[in-house]
């Protein structure tokens, strides 16, 4: 028996050993990193320290889009001493809703739901977000240990829906974090973000610091933020215009950009229909891109002061030229070219075209320049390219392409069908008149200003296009188109204004639709001394298809306005 015995031991010491062996190896190596990971997390205490998200102002330091500093309440019950009971009583009295902040059943409610998280089999319980500094305050004052905040940072935006579409707004990615989304918010979002830190500390079974322990600091940065060019004052009166011209006209939508002529900078732009950040999330989704630089169109007659300063430039023609071809419409390619109201003005010259708005006129110029000349100096205006303007949005347009480009190609892009290009690309281009002929890429951008300095970009780049002489006749030849064309009767007396109209149709299903038009008005005032260069558009006004008399009054009405400033 003895015997037996010690055989079965014998046998069974190798066995127990070996299974010994197998369910040391399974909790060192199959289950040792998860069982290393719940150790370091029981004793390890990680805070993440959000950053600051950086601010947008105006030029004059008004805060268009800024955040305000809240609290995240959470509860660390390791290091209770009072009772759940008594802890959900004083919350309760804090985290009411203001507006119920006298209803003792109300309270008591929110006592309940503080009282069953607290009850919840966790060490860190998340209690309550989004606090002011006074319940923050408030809640200190209780010395109830246990209790801890985190800073919040949420986005608001102290002027509604103005800038809304230069601004865009700031949400949450597929992750959960916060993300800034269109117009400068998404265009300079990393910038504007800063970098998250997080705070380290080895704790013991109770909760508290150990003073020899693992401790690690990583400080977070805030983010940068960001002075435009935008003028408060002339962006909420350019939005009261807009408004107000949108009613008159009954139009679908409208766009203006008001450009300080020497400098580039954008100081308003602004579009309706908009809608409001601080609430993107009630929006039609449609509102969330900018028109002025995602939005395609013809831009019809506005773009005939362009072709017919290319034309003065390369000496081709000059206002006293004359048209030999504009007494009947052109045929060209089987594709008959009229005029707008199908009159016709034998040996006008180069000036009478640009007040008649002659499409067969423009066709003359044209056809002087040539398909390589007007392509280069479409390439050297910014067609076909982005303007590089600081918005997320930004599209390049569309011309087509050289080897495609047909003499009808040249006959029609020559009075602004058949091109597509954005407000923005057309002002910048127009602008080239106003600025002396040198064409200068627009800037929403003035200064950046972070914790350590403050960074003023380099003044925006130039390029000469036009000479001063070819800068002096096409000024006086859109003069004179304000004086004497067609709209002239709402003209100001008191401001010299250069400027053109443009009546473009817009192409549905490949055919133009004769009764939907997109109505604009481009130009500069004072001509003589260009302060300020505007687009306005009107996407199908009702009242009227012309952009005489829709987007040229509206034009005017702000040119008023802005002349007092």
């Amino acid at each position: 028996m003895i015997d037996f015995r010690l055989r079965l031991i014998s046998r069974l010491i190798p066995v127990i050993a070996l299974l010994i062996i197998v369910r040391l190896f399974y909790w060192q190596i199959f289950r040792g990193p998860q069982l290393a990971a719940e150790a370091k997390r029981q004793h390890l205490d990680v805070v993440r320290l959000s950053a600051r998200r950086g601010e947008i102002f105006d030029t004059n330091g008004n805060v268009l889009s800024g955040t305000k500093n809240l609290y995240h309440l959470y509860a660390y019950k390791p290091l209770f001493k009072d009772d759940n009971a008594s802890v959900a009583s004083h919350l309760a009295l804090v985290l009411t809703p203001e507006i119920a902040a006298t209803d003792p059943a109300q309270i008591k409610q929110t006592e309940s739901e503080i009282l069953e998280r607290l009850n919840l089999k966790a060490n860190w319980i998340s209690l309550k977000h989004y606090l002011t500094r006074e319940q923050k305050d408030t809640i200190e004052s209780y010395q109830i240990a246990g209790l801890n905040f985190e800073d919040e940072f949420v986005r608001f935006y102290p002027e509604a829906s103005m800038s809304a579409q230069i601004l865009g707004f700031v949400g949450q990615d597929q992750n959960g974090q916060e993300k800034g989304y269109f117009g400068l918010e998404g265009f300079f979002d990393r910038e504007l973000q800063g970098k998250e830190g997080l705070q380290r500390v080895e704790k013991d079974a109770s909760g508290r610091p150990i003073l020899i322990g693992k401790y690690l600091q990583v400080k977070n940065v805030e983010g940068r933020s960001f002075v435009t060019t935008i003028d408060r004052k002339i962006q909420y009166l350019a939005e009261q215009v807009l408004a107000s011209g949108l009613e008159r006209y009954q139009a679908t939508s409208a766009a203006v950009i008001v450009m300080e002529s020497r400098t580039g900078k954008i100081r308003a732009m602004a579009s309706l229909p908009s809608y409001t950040p601080g609430e993107f999330y009630q929006a039609d989704s449609d509102y969330f891109s900018n028109p002025s630089v995602a939005n395609l169109y013809e831009p019809g007659s506005t773009f005939k002061v362009l072709v017919m300063a290319a034309a003065l430039n390369e000496g081709l023609v000059d206002p006293e030229s004359i048209c030999d071809v504009c007494s009947q419409p052109l045929n060209i390619s089987g594709y008959t070219i009229k005029t707008w109201n199908d009159q016709y003005h034998p040996n006008a010259n180069m000036s009478e075209i640009i007040k008649y708005s002659d499409n067969v006129g423009m066709v003359f110029v044209a056809q002087k320049l040539g398909s390589e000349k007007f392509l280069n100096y479409l390439d050297q205006f910014g067609f076909g390219k982005k303007t590089g303007i600081e918005l997320e949005e930004e599209t390049s347009g569309w011309l087509k392409p050289k080897k495609e480009f047909r003499e009808i190609d040249l006959a029609t892009t020559a009075f602004g069908q058949g091109i597509a290009v954005t407000p923005i690309q057309l002002i910048t281009a127009v602008n080239t008149i106003a600025n002396n002929g040198y064409l200068i890429k627009p800037t929403l951008i003035e200064k950046i200003l972070d914790a350590e300095k403050e960074i003023i970009p380099p003044p925006s780049p130039t390029q000469k296009i036009l000479s001063p002489e070819t800068v002096n006749k096409i000024t006086q030849m859109m003069v004179e188109a304000v004086i004497y064309g067609e709209a002239k009767w709402a003209a100001p007396k008191n401001i010299k204004i250069a400027g053109k109209t443009g009546t473009a149709q817009i192409p549905i299903g490949g055919k133009y639709d004769k009764e939907k038009t997109i109505a604009s008005f481009v130009g500069f005032f004072p001509a003589d001394n260009p302060q300020y260069t505007i687009l306005v558009t009107l996407k199908e006004p009702q009242s009227s298809p012309w952009g005489s008399e829709t987007a040229a009054p509206l034009w005017f009405n702000l040119a008023r306005k802005l002349i007092l400033f």
